[in-house]
């Protein structure tokens, strides 16, 4: 990977901690070692991405898609592992 693409991700990753309050592109730079114009121009592709949004307050936060892609793996686990359960069960049964 690109040594934008890995910063670009270091710089994602670095929100999770702040869902609700974010982070402002200077912690994120501060904490990960990056200018902070490399992190602005790093959090202006993820908005342009809908991955990112800015917070009334300045801060960076995940945005509501990229909450709905986590809530859609949650619910796709859950099946599976009801599926799982449920096969699990069946042969148990025919043992």
């Amino acid at each position: 990977m690109s040594g934008k693409g890995t910063r670009i991700l270091q710089v994602f990753k670095a929100l999770h901690n702040h869902p609700l309050i974010g982070i402002s592109n200077k912690e994120i730079a501060d904490n990960l070692g990056f200018t902070p114009t490399q992190v602005s121009r790093d959090l202006a592709d993820l908005i342009s991405e809908g991955l990112v949004q800015k917070l009334d307050n300045g801060n960076y936060a995940y945005s509501i898609r990229t909450l709905q892609i986590a809530e859609n793996y949650r619910k796709q686990h859950e099946r599976l592992k009801a599926r799982m359960d449920e096969i699990q069960r069946n042969v148990g049964i025919g043992l």
